[in-house]
Parts: C-alpha cells; structure tokens; sequence
C-alpha cells in the first residue's frame, strides 16, 4: 500500500499541473483577477502572456508527470523530485523574494502540496532503495 503513495501524488500532481495550467493558459483573464484577485492594471497583456506560459509550462509537467504514472512507474521518485523543487522554488518567491500583494489561492494550497510531495519522495527513495536493482 504504502509503495503506491508516490504514485498516487505523482497522479494527483499530474491532474493540478494540467488544470491549473489550462485555467493559467486559457481563461480569459488567466485565472489572474476572477481566481487570484490581482489587478492587471494597464500591464494586462504582459501579466496575462507571463500567466500563459507559466500554464503552458505546468501543461507540459502534468502531461510528462501522468506519462510516468501511466507507462514509466520507475521514475516516479525523479519526477517527485522535480515537482517537488519547482514547488519549493515557487514558494520562496511567493513568500520571500518577490511576494504578490494579496495572498493567492495557490500559495497555503501549495504549502500543503509540498508537503505532501516530500512525504511521497521520501517513501519512493525508501522503497526504491529496497527493490534490487
């Protein structure tokens, strides 16, 4: 049970990167004022293509991530690995180097998908470091 852990968060984090990402890429206005709340001022068009390549980006980590679930189970603990940096790099610029001006939805949602992220990594290097190579 406990070895499906860190492939269920990869999946999960597959189906947020290709949600978010889409919302990011595809809402009108990025998700930036009618989810987050921010003002796009007379800057609109450039926070709106930044929030679409943020998205496209995430789309492109959901849709490697759900591969990985689907077909290459043994590298799940490389692609925690990865989501689980990209995440913890985005939270020191939401909380420390370049803070929003209004707490965002995805910032206390994120901590607690770190968390869960770490969990998952340590329980994939634990049973990968028991299965025989």
């Amino acid at each position: 049970m406990l070895k499906r852990f860190p492939v269920g968060v990869l999946g999960l984090m597959a189906l947020i990167n290709l949600g978010r990402g889409a919302v990011h890429s595809f809402a009108v206005d990025g998700g930036a004022v009618s989810i987050a709340g921010l003002s796009l001022g007379d800057q609109g068009p450039t926070i709106l293509s930044l929030f679409a390549t943020l998205g496209l980006g995430q789309m492109v980590m959901g849709g490697f991530q759900a591969f990985i679930v689907l077909r290459r189970r043994d590298l799940v603990g490389l692609f925690l690995s990865l989501q689980l940096a990209t995440t913890l790099v985005a939270m020191i610029n939401l909380y420390l180097w370049r803070p929003l001006p209004v707490t965002v939805p995805g910032q206390p949602f994120n901590i607690a998908l770190m968390v869960l992220q770490a969990l998952a990594f340590a329980v994939a290097l634990r049973t990968q470091s028991k299965t025989p190579a």
